[in-house]
């Protein structure tokens, strides 16, 4: 209003003086408005994009992830599209040992979620008492008496392409325990996997060459994961 009154006053007084702040009053208006509908227009196609990357994850039955950015927002999403059907309690158990550095990742998970991070979840497998190949069928009879109406997150280490090596991957459908053993008996509502190593012909070797900082890495950040759903 003050800009308008101003460009009245100058229209009486001195009429091309005013033209010019007109015109160049509504440069900067016409400006404005397209770096306004250019940013409008950015920010609703990331929003479409991130939900559609939400929906993939939800309709297969696995979904990698390489970026830190990427991983904790879509984790959230699928957890929350699981855990707010029917309010179940949640129940993680991580599988693996500390025998083997390849093998280990279950057990840090385990570890970070109780010791570090406290969280207001029932954990099974920790590096303290882990649920391995020895026992874990005791243990997921066990828990599946104890939790049976709990929703089941199963946390393991995994084997895979060489350019899969690194990567966290999500399943609608658990995870196979002992799978380098021949077993084919899957756990869990929500499977979380960490690609270790590369797959061979002597898997048990390739798991028991993995550096064990390597294998902390990537614990740290399902343990972060996890704890930024469940907290």
């Amino acid at each position: 209003m003050f800009i308008i009154t101003e460009i009245g006053q100058l229209v009486q007084h001195n009429f091309p003086i005013a033209i010019f702040c007109i015109l160049l009053f509504s440069r900067k208006y016409f400006f404005a408005h397209i770096v306004n509908n250019h940013k409008m227009k950015k920010s609703l196609k990331n929003d479409t994009a991130s939900k559609q990357k939400t929906n993939n994850i939800e309709e297969n039955a696995a979904e990698c992830f390489c970026d830190d950015e990427a991983i904790a927002p879509f984790v959230g999403a699928l957890f929350r599209a699981v855990t707010e059907c029917d309010d179940r309690p949640v129940v993680v158990v991580c599988f693996g040992t500390t025998a083997i550095s390849g093998d280990s990742l279950g057990p840090m998970v385990g570890s970070i979620l109780k010791d570090r991070y406290d969280v207001p979840a029932f954990v099974y497998g920790t590096e303290e008492h882990s649920v391995n190949g020895k026992n874990m069928n005791d243990w997921m009879t066990f828990i599946r008496q104890v939790h049976g109406d709990a929703m089941f997150i199963a946390v393991d280490a995994s084997l895979g392409a060489s350019d899969k090596v690194g990567q966290i991957v999500l399943r609608n459908d658990g995870v196979c325990p002992a799978a380098i053993k021949g077993k084919k008996t899957r756990f869990g509502d929500v499977g979380i996997l960490a690609v270790v190593a590369e797959s061979s012909n002597d898997p048990l070797m390739q798991l028991m060459s993995v550096s064990p900082f390597y294998v902390q890495k990537l614990a740290d950040k399902i343990g972060f994961m996890l704890k930024s759903v469940l907290c």
